[in-house]
């Protein structure tokens, strides 16, 4: 082979390596990511800042911009999220605090589907999550963070009460006795067992493990408004207060704007039914100076309830429905990531089946595992019975029968009405909203 060939031979091969180079480079892309979500990681960056910054080592060629329209309070965020929806320009990527907000804009619209960027990595959406996405047998989003609700007990009193940490499968009516138990103390010095915050969520607590998605309208969208278990639950939380009297009374925690978060950490109270959020709280010495120990217990079940069924909790990262496919590719392989690796570097929950919950949680504790159990969170998370129950279906309907729920089901735990006017009024008025939706 004479040197002429030769050189002209490396010449293409020099040349084929470059083109083969300049293919497998990916094009650079621009997106951008709504939130409300400012919270500061250590770095002195927000927690989506720090992930921006990590994925440029997965994705260089991916620009995240993000965009903090409300810093750190989802409902100013979701003011201006619909109105933004109105100018047809959202972002890339939006991100939206509960299960229900996001049911309600992707019925609206607000978001691109995913099903065909899953079934195109070849994912099964139920072995990889336990929150639901199905809007219409549509996917839109990724869970980010969940949580689930149990029962934060302060060990202290736990102990003094000569009580054990609560199992799998204890009841409603066995938190009642442990309240009692755990309830000391007189008058303005009272240390109650039991405390349940104002939300209306509380005034049917005990339906999450007995009525799963909405309680108040059944999948055929007829009314559920005349279950049996509306009733039971307010006459539960009345009879705690007032017969049992193990329960911070309700009219103290709205006429003085008592907080959960306060009053557990402070020692005012035994045990609080709340999410695992509360696990920051727990461990935030500075805010909250504190040296007991808080225990997690499974939620308990109610009546005809299910062990292990639990409320859920989970923000969504949602791409935006403007979003081009190109955009949207890009928008989607960022929010897996974030759903496992990303979250996990940052010590949040991953909401990846997959995900290394265990380290996170240690990591998040820290050097505070005196303060927070570890063991006993990962019992109930971790459980082969734990399902998440998230409200979603007929978002709209439920939006707007809680807010009559909660205003007659206080009315009740006040004292200003009888239980049978508040659940004929509850009805009466729920059911005109479901029969106006047909």
């Amino acid at each position: 082979m004479t040197k002429k060939i030769l050189s002209t031979l490396l010449a293409l091969v020099l040349l084929m390596s470059c083109f083969s180079f300049a293919a497998a480079e990916e094009a650079p892309i621009e997106i951008t990511f709504l939130t409300y979500d400012a919270q500061q990681t250590d770095s002195g960056m927000t927690r989506f800042e720090q992930a921006v910054e990590m994925y440029k080592e997965v994705k260089p060629n991916v620009t995240i911009n993000i965009d903090v329209q409300a810093e750190n309070s989802s409902t100013d965020f979701l003011t201006k999220l619909d109105l933004l929806q109105l100018t047809g320009v959202t972002g890339d990527i939006i991100q939206i605090p509960s299960f229900r907000e996001y049911s309600v804009r992707a019925e609206q619209g607000f978001f691109y589907p995913i099903d065909e960027m899953i079934a195109t990595e070849g994912v099964n959406y139920d072995d990889v999550y336990a929150y639901p996405t199905k809007i219409a047998d549509k996917s839109y989003g990724i869970p980010f963070e969940p949580g689930i609700y149990g029962i934060f007990i302060n060990k202290t009193m736990l102990d003094a009460a000569g009580l054990e940490l609560p199992k799998e499968g204890w009841t409603w009516d066995d938190y009642r006795t442990y309240a009692e138990k755990m309830t000391t103390g007189t008058g303005a010095d009272t240390i109650y067992g039991s405390f349940m915050h104002s939300w209306s969520e509380f005034k049917r607590e005990g339906l999450f493990n007995v009525v799963m998605d909405n309680p108040y309208v059944k999948e055929d969208g007829t009314s559920n408004l005349d279950s049996k278990y509306f009733g039971d639950w307010l006459q539960y939380m009345y009879d705690l207060e007032n017969v049992s009297k193990c329960q911070t009374p309700y009219s103290d925690v709205k006429a003085t704007g008592l907080h959960y978060r306060d009053m557990f950490v402070t020692g005012k109270v035994a045990m609080i039914p709340i999410g695992t959020w509360m696990i920051d709280s727990v461990i935030d010495t500075t805010n909250y100076p504190h040296e007991f120990e808080t225990v997690f217990a499974p939620f308990p079940v109610f009546e005809d309830g299910k062990a292990g069924v639990t409320q859920g909790a989970a923000s969504y990262l949602c791409i935006g429905a403007n979003s081009t496919p190109e955009k949207a590719q890009a928008a989607y392989d960022f929010i897996r990531w974030m759903s496992n690796e990303g979250s996990t570097a940052l010590n949040i929950f991953p909401a990846d089946k997959g995900g290394d919950f265990a380290s996170v949680l240690t990591a998040k504790v820290g050097d505070k595992s005196n303060l927070m159990n570890i063991q006993s969170i990962l019992d109930v998370w971790t459980s082969p019975n734990m399902v998440a129950n998230i409200i979603g279906r007929d978002a709209a309907l439920f939006t707007e029968i809680d807010a009559i729920y909660n205003s007659e089901a206080e009315l009740f735990l006040l004292g200003s009405q009888d239980l049978a006017t508040t659940l004929a009024n509850i009805q009466e008025q729920g059911n005109a909203i479901i029969d106006a939706a047909k």
